[in-house]
């Protein structure tokens, strides 16, 4: 089969923890067993929900009823109460005694500093106002901040012109409902491997969950299949390096899968050299990118290497949002390719098979094959087994900000 034909099969909702996922992960190990690998898969417990639903009645005025969506791991809650607008930049800007007893609209994310504000502040409720194509979209609490924020904070999102028809309307108070079950699941890696002459490893890495409302095919079917186009092709070959695929699981619920591999295999991480991240695909219409999580060196043999080879990669050094990230704490250098594109359709129920192509995930996949079997055959790392100190900085405050 064609990449698009796995990726046609593999886009359905497959949200973390759910039955769904471990369909997913089964149909990826049956793939793999015909291309005659062995491969394991790994589970984990997550703190994970179903996609719940709530409403917002203007009261005062009155008005029509209009759909939001609680955040997922955030409390349930039937309140009414002010609307208040939190347009700081940052929450030290913030008078809270202004946001207590109040229904919070805001555009920020519900990162820590922003649920704590809240919470802090006693706020009724914070409200997020997404862009109209995410209306059914859902976007939930990092594992942490669900753990101290989750039974305590409701958190819901918005439409953009609903909430702007509240402005025009000079709405002053709501009745927000929201409901949603949040329960502990099990998710899974997908492990295969090539054993090498050596155990010096590289690694491959692609998240195979979507988000909750979305069939997920650029995000992330087609990395998914586009490692396994690099599999089927490897199949059999021996390289000085042991070649280790993995398909992670909940990614879209924090980079679960990956940190969970890193945290169960940590004696063995000291071994691999390398890692290539395969994160959204499928757009013929822009140009495939490198983000490089290493140092100059690395940007410089990768781009040496894309030039030498014919590979045409928009190339930059710079931390990418996805499952390289909890290994490159353990200084494990990284590069992730892609191919951007789906704007705010990502996440949301419109990111679907028909928008991706097969040239474009077979682009990615020889791309990644050719840096994968040049590296995994050299005799000597052909650039340092390190991350610069600039990059470690931002995975720091990556991982800081995001709990």
């Amino acid at each position: 089969m064609r990449p698009i034909d796995y990726l046609e099969q593999l886009s359905f909702v497959r949200m973390g923890g759910s039955e769904m996922e471990r369909k997913a992960a089964d149909l990826i190990a049956d793939w793999l067993k015909k291309f005659g690998y062995k491969p394991s898969i790994e589970e984990f417990e997550i703190e994970t929900f179903e996609p719940g639903s709530g409403t917002l009645k203007p009261t005062e005025p009155s008005g029509d009823e209009v759909h939001i969506s609680p955040v997922g791991l955030s409390a349930n809650c039937d309140v009414e109460g002010e609307i208040a607008v939190l347009d700081a930049p940052e929450p030290q800007w913030v008078e809270k005694s202004k946001l207590a007893g109040k229904i919070v609209f805001m555009s920020n994310y519900p990162r820590r500093k922003w649920v704590k504000l809240l919470s802090e502040s006693g706020a009724k409720c914070g409200i997020t106002v997404v862009d109209d194509i995410r209306i059914r979209a859902y976007i939930k609490l990092s594992q942490e901040v669900a753990e101290d924020f989750g039974d305590k904070m409701p958190l819901a999102t918005i439409g953009y012109k609903y909430a702007m028809d509240l402005m025009r309307k000079n709405v002053r108070k709501v009745r927000v409902h929201t409901e949603q079950k949040k329960f502990t699941g099990t998710s899974q890696n997908v492990i295969a491997e090539i054993p090498g002459k050596t155990d010096r490893t590289i690694i491959l890495t692609a998240h195979y969950d979507s988000t909750p409302s979305s069939p997920g095919a650029q995000d992330n079917a087609a990395g998914c299949v586009e490692m396994l186009e690099i599999a089927k092709n490897l199949a059999g070959k021996k390289f000085e390096r042991t070649i280790k695929f993995i398909f992670c699981g909940s990614e879209e619920m924090g980079l679960l899968g990956s940190k969970a591999f890193s945290e169960s295999h940590i004696d063995e991480l000291d071994k691999v050299d390398f890692l290539i991240n395969l994160d959204v695909g499928g757009n013929p219409f822009v140009p495939v990118f490198a983000k490089i999580l290493g140092n100059e060196k690395l940007q410089n043999f990768i781009e040496g290497f894309a030039r030498s080879n014919g590979l045409p990669m928009k190339i930059s050094q710079d931390i990418y949002s996805s499952d390289g990230m909890p290994f490159a704490r353990f200084g494990i250098p990284s590069v992730s390719i892609a191919r951007g594109g789906i704007s705010s359709r990502g996440h949301s129920p419109y990111d679907t098979a028909d928008r991706t192509c097969n040239e474009a995930l077979e682009d990615i996949a020889k791309y990644a094959q050719a840096i994968t079997e040049e590296i995994s055959d050299s005799k000597l790392l052909p650039f340092p087994r390190e991350i610069s100190e600039e990059m470690k900085k931002k995975v720091d405050e990556y991982f800081t900000g995001r709990k």
